[in-house]
């Protein structure tokens, strides 16, 4: 029986290993125009969710900067350890304390206390502080941030320190990055004569050592009480520029090459209840001057990057700009409040004309002088809106109007997005959002080619792998990448597209598969990173007929383990470009047939994302497990044959000059 066993082990591998000894046959006409390719359909989708702005991209070091952490959404009280909406929605206590990631330091004989402080505030818009009260000084007194799960320090680095404080008496404030224990210190600096009312006071740190996950701390000379707020603590930002954002993060984003930046949500644009969702005006200016707010993925957000840094962002990274606003709804999925008297939403449309103005507007109008005074006096481009997140029914129906006639009278050229198809009104491109498993993608690579070619444009605004694949894996982005095949080959119907989401503090996984994790030192992009960085780079400007015969077999392939594949031409260099897509676990041997080309250089340029196992992934540790290979072929014919690893996805540019 063992014998038979082996041998049936045996056959089978030998069964395993042939099943694609029948070359699969790929044949793409250069001859035959498709569609013309979006050069925006491969964008990016920001939200502020597992900390992608505050304790990521928004490189603020300090958490907790203002003392707000504790304030709940607009609208909504504490019963105890639960948070509870006017209609109802619960959430969990999510601060340790009253003065959360803040602590208080007594070295040595000292003694201190801190608390959370509403009296003589800074403004109205950050009204509370903490008070320092240090009754003996002895070796040390003062306070301590954490940062955001540490607050990463590099050795040679300088970082912009700067607080407001009030005192009783004069001190000298002397700051300090240094270890989480306290122990080893890495940059020092005073600050004297703090004394009297509220004033900003800043000072310069230069480290003389690395550490993940120091911490900074703000002593005082002598015995007294001191009140601190908006302590604020920034590195070397991209483009150094004030209030910026973490460098390393941007380049993730660059190196995407987005056609478009979809922001600032997402169901935060919504908000848990009305008053809770974002608001721009609070989000512009002195950073002392923004209250920030609750946001409904269970945090306090500061709102430091606000409207003014998404539309600078838009413009560094050359993307247009798609602006999500709220249509007098509250997130459905969270107890939703509504708007329903007509007169009552004029204020909503009102406040979206007035973004727009700022955006756009010329330094001498109302909202495009507050623009140049926050130091863009060119307007910014808004070439997209989309009115509402994930809204529909009733309601929605009834609201759409007004935004969609309001900014087509002002800016005709601004294209306008709607949440879903809404009878018997103008709609020029619709939103849809996918969430699935990997068998939905690959079975539906083929849903956009029966699509309406005379119905609206289709924006797929939210889609990704979630389910089935743990925290994401190779297996997942492949199947992403069938589905982006079927997009990009019905460019005609399917304009833009946006993963989401697109950030992941490794510390607060709010959301189980995201496109880019980090810590405070460092990042990595997941394999579907890379499926986007590769369909961004290798976008054609025209698709080619393009037909697949799959490998002769005894079954047909599922379609977890068949043949996707897409001609495209680049129309200013005359490439063909090819993408093939081998989700399966053995190597497929396929033959590529070019008809219609007059001309094929022997040697492609070839770019291989590939894996050793379905589950593999890109981890903080290991981020470059899955990750493109550039290799080139040299073997270009009208008819040649080309083998795609197990579970890959290639890139051929052939050169036909």
């Amino acid at each position: 029986m063992k014998r038979v066993k082996q041998l049936s082990v045996l056959l089978s591998g030998l069964m395993a290993a042939t099943s694609f000894a029948a070359p699969a046959v790929v044949t793409i006409a250069a001859n035959q125009p498709g569609v013309k390719v979006s050069p925006t359909l491969w964008g990016i989708f920001y939200e502020e969710i597992n900390h992608a702005g505050d304790g990521g991209i928004y490189a603020e070091l300090v958490q907790n900067r203002a003392f707000e952490e504790m304030q709940a959404a607009v609208g909504a009280k504490m019963e105890g350890d639960q948070m509870i909406t006017p209609k109802g929605y619960h959430h969990g206590k999510w601060y340790k304390n009253e003065l959360h990631a803040w602590s208080v330091i007594a070295d040595g004989d000292a003694k201190a206390t801190i608390a959370l402080d509403d009296a003589h505030p800074l403004n109205e818009q950050s009204p509370h502080s903490m008070r320092l009260e240090v009754h003996q000084a002895g070796t040390r007194a003062g306070v301590a941030n954490e940062g955001y799960w540490g607050i990463s320090v590099r050795g040679g680095a300088t970082y912009d320190l700067s607080f407001y404080a009030r005192t009783e008496g004069s001190q000298t404030v002397t700051a300090q990055l240094e270890s989480a224990d306290g122990k080893k210190s890495y940059a020092k600096a005073e600050v004297t004569k703090v004394a009297g009312k509220w004033q900003r006071y800043a000072c310069k740190l230069k480290a003389s050592g690395t550490d993940a996950r120091a911490r900074l701390a703000l002593c005082v000379s002598k015995p007294g009480t001191i009140w601190f707020d908006v302590v604020s603590l920034f590195p070397k930002t991209f483009k150094d520029r004030p209030n910026g954002l973490r460098q390393d993060l941007v380049k993730q984003l660059q190196d995407l090459k987005p056609g478009f930046v979809r922001f600032p949500g997402g169901c935060v644009v919504e908000g848990v209840t009305l008053e809770n969702r974002i608001q721009w005006k609070h989000s512009i200016g002195d950073i002392a001057r923004r209250p920030g707010r609750w946001d409904l993925w269970g945090y306090h957000n500061t709102e430091g990057l606000g409207f003014h840094e998404y539309l600078q962002l838009c413009e560094d990274l050359h993307s247009a700009p798609m602006y999500v606003i709220n249509a007098g709804m509250s997130c459905a999925y969270r107890n939703q409040e509504v708007v329903t008297d007509p007169a009552a939403l004029q204020a909503y449309v009102q406040d979206t004309m007035d973004a727009l103005e700022y955006a756009t507007g010329p330094a001498t109008s109302k909202w495009g002088a507050q623009r140049a005074k926050n130091g863009h006096p060119a307007p910014f481009k808004i070439k997209y809106v989309e009115i509402g997140n994930e809204n529909w029914g009733d309601v929605y129906f009834k609201n759409y109007r007004p935004f969609y006639d309001a900014i087509k009278a002002k800016y005709p050229d601004i294209i306008t997005i709607a949440d879903c198809p809404i009878p018997n009104q103008p709609v020029e491109i619709i939103d849809e959002h996918y969430y699935v498993a990997p068998p939905w993608f690959f079975e539906n690579a083929k849903k956009y080619d029966t699509y309406d070619r005379k119905g609206p444009k289709i924006y797929v605004g939210e889609y990704a792998v979630n389910n089935e694949v743990g925290s994401g894996n190779l297996l997942g982005a492949l199947s992403e990448a069938a589905f982006m095949l079927g997009m990009e080959r019905n460019s005609d119907v399917v304009v833009m597209a946006s993963y989401a989401p697109l950030f992941e503090n490794v510390n607060n996984r709010a959301w189980a598969v995201n496109l880019i994790r980090f810590d405070s030192a460092r990042s990595t992009g997941r394999s579907s990173y890379h499926v986007q960085t590769m369909f961004s780079a290798h976008r054609p400007d025209v698709t080619l007929a393009t037909t697949v015969e799959q490998p002769a077999t005894a079954t047909a392939p599922p379609p977890s383990a068949a043949l996707y594949a897409l001609g495209g031409k680049d129309e200013t260099t005359g490439q063909i470009i090819i993408k093939a897509l081998n989700p399966g676990a053995t190597a497929m041997e396929t033959v590529f047939k070019i008809n219609g080309a007059e001309k094929l250089k022997p040697k492609a340029r070839v770019v291989t994302l590939a894996g050793e196992k379905p589950g593999d992934e890109n981890t903080l540790d290991e981020p470059n497990k899955v990750v493109p290979v550039e290799s080139t072929f040299d073997g270009v014919a009208p008819q040649f044959q080309y083998t795609l690893k197990p579970y890959s996805l290639t890139v051929l540019r052939i050169d036909t000059k």
